[in-house]
């Protein structure tokens, strides 16, 4: 007998969706809630012909007695789709797209109506009932707008006496609607010869009459009442808060009259006026949000309705000019494959640079952060200003001074700032800009700059951030053989501290003592051998000077024990022109850099030694400086031409050695009027 497992371990657990499927839904049910607006408007079409070959053309609505309608969809749905896809939690975006959504159902019930239940009675299921909710669902249109006023903008009503308000005018709205499956009709035309089979008669029929006037009537006070929360939290509100809702509070004075005049207008029967009165009542909430939005980012959607209107914009356009080509070919081709074929032609021809100029005109107009930021940088590429590299015309752009940029070299597998000095690790919030075969650059801003914008500066900036990218591998290049340098010196200099150490300690010490011992010798030998010691002792004292001399040569005591006024000195003392030293710092700096200053003030003073002349003053100066550490060895001799001569193996060493600590040397001569020669170390 084969053991089942427990029922318990047979249930299979809820699927979860990662971040990725989540977008995926959230734009499906977008995406579903903004094509019921164009569905509904074709299905008002597709009725309205139906109407017409039935021959009840008086039941027909038609779109253009309807366009502040088709514009209240619209609208709504826009400002719903944007925010339910920045900020799908709020309940605001889901609130205008289900009023857009509404909208669009209301009419296209209402043909279904008219034909199925009017005009061929029985021929389209459920007719009247689909009629009797299209003549109710204005009052959800009264609900929505109500709850809309009570959660902007932070999705919560402004305290909870008010959200009971908001619970109230939702109920009443539901009874309302649900009271009309059993009440007599009083639909409005179209559908003012609607009979409701359904409908209690009596004085039951009567009481349920006046329910249903009364939810109502109680729906309106409620979006009455809504209107008075915006307002009082207008009042309430400062700053930035105040300025966001500035364009939704003549909408929330306005709204209300509206209603009660489209009350009084069904009361009159002035279809024209109810038509109007709603319609603007409908139309006015979602383009005050809008306004609102654009001018001081309530809700922060604003960049997801510029590109939403830039793409209708583009598509209406689009389709203008396609309708046009096809007519004008087709007029003068006569064949409709070929207009058609030139009309595609035309179109995709002019969508790319027909986007760019849209999106341009429309951050203008509602995003004008994003167009000011593209347009620096865009300028910027076109003609770079000298001394402004794609970082700052960036940092500019952007209004953050902090904006990091960092370069990928490849061969290096490692990102580099702008000079080749190593960048910091890639950010998580940062934008990485790549080619079609190898990354280029990434910038990193935190959060002080808006992803959107940050990545449409950088994009705009490719050009630029491509070249400097170059740039900035070319400087590693630098960078790296400015320390294999700084290293060759460093390694020589510890070579002769070495050296000089090893002289000292060796071969200095056995002359010391070998001449003590010839002294001992010649004391205790006699006067034949007393010649020849002495001579012998004076060959060993003359061979320790040199080797005593030759030892300081390479690395002096006193420039490490002393520094380097003490050092250049005594090395001006032993020279050969008269020289003159004048050290103005005291302070110690490093020994590469002590020993560079040192060795080239002495290169220098023997060039001078040797090249300027019998009567020749040298004069050696040091100082610290602004730019770093200085010196300057002038003399008075007799010059020479660098340009014919050319600089002598001296110079060229002494540049190196500055070069290598990322210093400068520069030589003034001329012939009869000296030579000067000039070095400068950052410290």
């Amino acid at each position: 007998m084969t053991a089942t497992a427990p029922r318990a371990a047979r249930i299979r657990p809820p699927v979860r969706l990662g971040p990725a499927g989540r977008r995926r839904l959230l734009w499906a049910a977008v995406a579903t809630a903004v094509a019921i607006v164009p569905a509904g408007i074709a299905l008002v079409l597709v009725f309205d012909e139906l109407l017409r070959d039935a021959g009840r053309a008086d039941l027909t609505q038609g779109v253009t007695n309807g366009l502040v309608y088709v514009l209240a969809m619209l609208s709504a749905s826009a400002v719903g789709a944007g925010l339910a896809l920045r900020r799908p939690r709020h309940p605001v975006g889901w609130l205008f797209l289900g009023l857009g959504a509404l909208q669009a159902v209301g009419p296209a019930l209402t043909g279904y109506a008219a034909y199925g239940a009017l005009a061929r009675p029985g021929a389209l299921p459920l007719a009247t009932t689909a009629g009797l909710f299209a003549d109710s669902v204005f009052v959800l249109w009264f609900v929505a707008i109500a709850l809309v006023f009570h959660l902007t903008p932070d999705g919560r009503a402004l305290s909870p006496r008010w959200a009971w308000a908001a619970r109230a005018t939702v109920v009443a709205g539901l009874i309302s609607v649900l009271l009309v499956s059993v009440t007599p009709s009083h639909a409005e035309p179209p559908l003012e010869g609607l009979d409701n089979p359904l409908a209690a008669g009596g004085s039951v029929g009567d009481v349920l009459d006046v329910a249903r006037s009364t939810a109502v009537i109680v729906t309106g006070a409620g979006l009455a009442l809504a209107a008075a929360s915006l307002l009082v939290r207008f009042r309430r509100a400062r700053g930035t808060a105040r300025q966001q809702l500035l364009w939704l509070a003549p909408a929330a004075v306005l709204i209300p009259v509206l209603v009660a005049a489209s009350f009084v207008a069904s009361y009159l029967n002035s279809q024209a006026v109810l038509n109007l009165v709603a319609g603007l009542f409908v139309v006015l909430l979602p383009v005050a949000t809008a306004l609102a939005i654009t001018r001081y980012h309530l809700f922060d959607v604003d960049r997801i309705l510029s590109r939403a209107l830039t793409y209708a914009l583009l598509t209406v356009v689009l389709a203008a000019v396609y309708v046009v080509v096809v007519v004008a070919a087709g007029a003068a081709a006569g064949e409709s494959q070929l207009s058609a074929v030139i009309a595609t032609l035309a179109a995709v021809s002019v969508a790319g640079p027909l986007r760019s100029r849209l999106q341009d005109a429309v951050d203008r107009r509602f995003n004008r952060r994003r167009f000011d930021a593209v347009r620096m940088v865009r300028d910027h590429v076109r003609a770079p200003s000298p001394g402004v590299t794609v970082e700052d015309a960036l940092r500019q752009a952007t209004g953050y001074p902090s904006l990091r940029v960092a370069y990928w070299v490849d061969d290096r597998r490692e990102w580099v700032s702008g000079d080749g000095q190593p960048a910091a690790e890639l950010g998580a919030d940062d934008v990485v800009l790549a080619g079609h075969d190898r990354t280029i650059a990434r910038v990193g801003a935190g959060d002080a700059v808006p992803p959107e914008l940050l990545r449409a500066v950088v994009a705009e900036a490719r050009p630029e951030l491509d070249n400097a990218g170059l740039r900035a591998a070319v400087a590693l290049q630098l960078v790296e053989v400015r320390e294999s340098r700084a290293r060759i010196v460093s390694a020589a200099d510890a070579s002769r501290r070495e050296i000089e150490q090893n002289l000292h300690d060796g071969a200095q010490q056995h002359l010391v003592a070998l001449a003590v011992k010839l002294g001992l010798a010649r004391r205790l030998a006699g006067d034949d051998s007393a010649a020849l010691l002495d001579e012998l002792r004076t060959d060993v004292q003359e061979t320790l000077t040199q080797l005593r001399e030759l030892a300081h040569g390479i690395y002096p005591p006193l420039l490490r024990e002393h520094g380097l006024g003490e050092a250049l000195r005594t090395a001006a003392a032993r020279a050969v022109r008269p020289t003159t030293v004048d050290v103005a710092t005291a302070r110690r700096f490093r020994p590469d850099t002590e020993a560079a200053v040192y060795f080239c003030c002495l290169e220098a003073m023997q060039n001078a030694g040797k090249h300027a002349g019998l009567g020749a003053s040298v004069t050696v100066r040091v100082a610290e400086t602004g730019e770093g550490l200085e010196f300057e060895v002038a003399d008075d001799g007799a010059g020479f031409d660098p340009a014919a001569t050319g600089e002598s193996h001296g110079f060229v060493n002494m540049r190196d050695r500055l070069g290598a600590l990322g210093g400068r040397l520069t030589v003034d001569s001329g012939p009869g009027r000296g030579t000067v020669v000039r070095g400068t170390l950052p410290v």
